[in-house]
């Protein structure tokens, strides 16, 4: 197992890419910290779980520090370590251009920005202070550099958002690679998650997607697990600061 008694913090692990991420990080013998603010869909996936596997879960809003040193306070308290972050919790919005208001923007922005700054500037702490080797991996989107639509038109707040989280990825990358830490992003394209599921319900955009990539399917979230999972290990040591496109082409 390659992952064995590592202990990893997956946000939004509730559903979609989270979900697959922190079964595929079990399957290889992970302990699993699901930090969701859904907490049906938390307990849902810990259900999942492999029975050797240990799983904390803990509800928590990235936007409130608070709330995310609880969940430090917590998964120290449970397991005395962390080994891996993986910052996935994020948010959409589809409210047309001239539409898009404050409120929108700034949760947008909460969720998918300041949330995983105020998670890896917490959990590097307590990874330099165990001395662990540790992996970040932010969840960004290929929507952070270019422009995906099939209807004409865009969602800048989540474009931004991502792409903050590009240089926010670079930047801590670089602030702690002293400590033995990676921090790298996995840039999705379209994937089969309760995010997109209702857009690729609609047969025009559905075969609009599939189209356009050269692979020929969507992709799935064991995708990105898969991913996810190489960057986790001893194997990506030499790998920081940079962006992995999971886009079918």
């Amino acid at each position: 197992m390659k992952l064995k008694n590592k202990v990893a913090i997956i946000t939004g692990a509730g559903s979609g890419n989270g979900r697959g991420i922190a079964l595929r990080f079990m399957q290889e013998g992970a302990h699993i910290v699901i930090a969701d603010v859904n907490e049906k869909g938390a307990q849902e996936t810990a259900e999942m779980a492999p029975q050797e596997s240990k799983v904390l879960i803990v509800k928590t809003d990235v936007t409130k520090k608070a709330d995310v040193e609880q969940l430090v306070a917590k998964t120290m308290e449970t397991f005395g370590r962390i080994d891996i972050l993986v910052n996935n919790a994020g948010i959409v919005g589809f409210t047309p251009f001239f539409e898009l208001g404050e409120e929108e923007w700034d949760r947008i922005h909460d969720v998918n920005l300041k949330g995983p700054f105020f998670c890896t500037q917490a959990i590097a702490k307590e990874m330099i202070n165990q001395g662990t080797k540790g992996r970040i991996i932010n969840i960004t989107s290929v929507e952070a550099h270019v422009i995906v639509s099939s209807s004409g038109s865009c969602q800048p707040h989540y474009n931004t958002s991502k792409g903050g989280l590009n240089l926010l990825t670079k930047a801590t990358a670089f602030e702690l690679a002293r400590h033995g830490i990676t921090v790298n992003s996995l840039a999705p394209g379209v994937v089969q998650t309760p995010f997109t599921e209702q857009g690729l319900k609609i047969p025009q955009v559905r075969d609009w997607i599939i189209e356009r990539l050269p692979v020929g399917r969507v992709g799935q979230p064991e995708d990105i697990a898969n991913a996810a999972l190489f960057l986790a290990l001893d194997e990506s040591s030499y790998i920081t600061g940079t962006t992995l496109f999971v886009d079918g082409g």
